[in-house]
């Protein structure tokens, strides 16, 4: 088990680096997302703070890439030339910081379901990441798909098993799980199984998706870290956690804790 601490590399963090060394944990390095894709101006700004926190940390690195309307296969031809320009500059990302793994969004959408395109999603993703996969294996670079919005995780299964490149594996977040599928999560473990390599660790209440510390949602931490135990090896748990460093921190010596109990 493999442990990463979600961080923007803003510079209240960098406080909490050695911790975090000392810890064995690694980083994964966000906002990309909700920060970065607003300009060119602050897309080279949220590089420019991970390459000055990659410097001052030893350990093991993740990106995490932009998300909002990222649908790889986008019926639309313009916006999917958009798509696929945004995924080159998070590949070059991944190459300038040294990263080992790149956790991105799924692509699968609400309209997706609504329109019960489904096998054409699958049909074209597959398509897609058979293409897109062969420079990631170059670089060495690892890409898991976290499933956002999905019921069940059959599809993302499906894709990653047709794919076939160890290039290509799965991120579960568990509260994406507890907000948006009626599953319980060791449904999505025994379903993804050798796939999960990478999981975001949040909570919530099940009524919006809201990146709350452990144990302030309603999500039953106890049965998902049995079922990984059970079934799974070699998985990193990343706390994905949105607040305070101090809630990040708590949680991440939590999780720590609670594996190196069991060892």
């Amino acid at each position: 088990m493999e442990f990463m601490i979600s961080l923007k590399g803003e510079i209240n963090e960098y406080s909490y680096l050695p911790e975090i060394a000392n810890l064995g944990a690694g980083i994964e390095l966000g906002s990309y997302g909700l920060i970065g894709v607003r300009s060119q101006k602050d897309w080279v700004a949220r590089l420019e703070k991970h390459i000055a926190m990659m410097n001052e940390f030893p350990g093991e690195i993740a990106i995490h890439g932009p998300f909002v309307g990222i649908e790889y296969t986008h019926i639309d031809h313009l916006i999917r030339q958009s798509i696929q320009k945004r995924i080159d500059m998070t590949f070059n990302v991944a190459c300038i910081l040294r990263a080992k793994r790149v956790i991105l969004h799924s692509g699968y959408s609400l309209e997706t379901e609504m329109f019960q395109l489904n096998e054409l999603w699958l049909k074209e993703n597959i398509n897609y990441w058979k293409k897109e996969i062969y420079r990631w294996e170059k670089t060495g670079i690892e890409v898991v798909l976290e499933n956002d919005v999905e019921k069940s995780p059959d599809l993302l299964v499906e894709l990653v098993k047709a794919v076939n490149s160890s290039s290509l594996q799965l991120c579960l977040d568990v509260g994406h799980l507890h907000y948006f599928s009626p599953y319980l999560s060791v449904d999505w473990v025994n379903r993804m199984k050798s796939y999960l390599k990478h999981v975001h660790i949040h909570d919530n209440d099940q009524k919006a998706d809201r990146h709350w510390p452990i144990g302030k949602g309603t999500f039953n931490f106890e049965d998902f870290y049995s079922s990984i135990e059970n079934i799974i090896s070699n998985i990193t748990l990343s706390i994905e956690v949105e607040g305070t460093m101090e809630d990040k921190m708590n949680d991440l010596r939590k999780i720590i804790n609670r594996f190196n109990r069991f060892k």
